[in-house]
């Protein structure tokens, strides 16, 4: 055998690993707003396409972050989101029964993108609603972020070398955003964190510009100061992350 084999078959290895990582989306949607006298469901997210690992762990991710918000029952058999909105309709009804006259149109709707992605990783930006009565709905975002080479979902843990020297940049960057001095307690000005520490949000993404940190409505702060942002530049955050993205 020639060196010419050793090169091709080489080469064969190198683009069949490189195309195991790649991941291409579609879209999944529902939808039944022409049905008036039902509660309103709306989806639009990503749905990757290819039958691989890290598409299934996408897919499956993402609906259960969506049965989430449209089963009321612990412990339900319900296993798609078409059978989640049809529960999601009869609790509903079921409602409206018992209270008529008072039970608003129920809303759920559920956008998403993504966020972020590079060789080794993807994020994944799920934007909800929720509306089931009272003076408000509920407007949240979830990041999901996964790591395409392992083929799954990464827990916020996961995507630091070093999460409590990052939770300390975290702490001097929402500082700063929010107008708190140093050396006063972090809920100075307001806000709820418990027992006066600082903490990372539950919701931590890959941007093209940074690592953005994201509270979402009661998390930290009260329903009307709604979601608190902010993000840090790679340059600054790359040494404490597990998957760096280059400038």
């Amino acid at each position: 055998m020639n060196n010419k084999f050793f090169l091709s078959l080489f080469l064969m290895l190198l683009v069949g690993c490189q195309n195991k990582n790649e991941i291409s989306f579609g879209t999944l949607n529902l939808s039944n707003e022409n049905e008036i006298d039902a509660p309103l469901v709306v989806v639009n997210v990503p749905n990757a396409l290819k039958d691989t690992k890290l598409a299934v762990a996408i897919n499956t991710s993402i609906k259960e972050e969506i049965l989430a918000l449209l089963i009321f029952e612990e412990n339900s058999p319900i296993h798609t989101i078409n059978e989640a909105a049809n529960s999601f309709k009869k609790e509903f009804f079921a409602v409206k029964e018992k209270f008529p006259g008072h039970a608003a149109r129920w809303e759920v709707k559920v956008k998403g993108a993504v966020l972020f992605e590079n060789a080794e990783l993807v994020t994944i930006a799920l934007e909800s609603y929720v509306f089931t009565g009272g003076a408000h709905g509920y407007l949240s975002t979830t990041f999901l972020n996964f790591d395409k080479v392992k083929g799954r979902q990464l827990k916020k843990e996961e995507l630091f070398s070093d999460m409590k020297a990052f939770e300390r940049l975290a702490e001097l960057r929402f500082r700063t955003q929010e107008e708190i001095p140093e050396d006063v307690p972090i809920n100075d000005t307001g806000f709820m964190f418990e027992e006066e520490e600082y903490r990372l949000p539950l919701n931590i993404g890959y941007t093209k510009n940074g690592i953005k940190l994201l509270y979402n409505a009661y998390e930290v702060a009260s329903y009307a100061d709604g979601q608190i942002e902010f993000s840090i530049p790679y340059t600054e955050a790359n040494s404490l992350l597990k998957i760096k993205v280059g400038q």
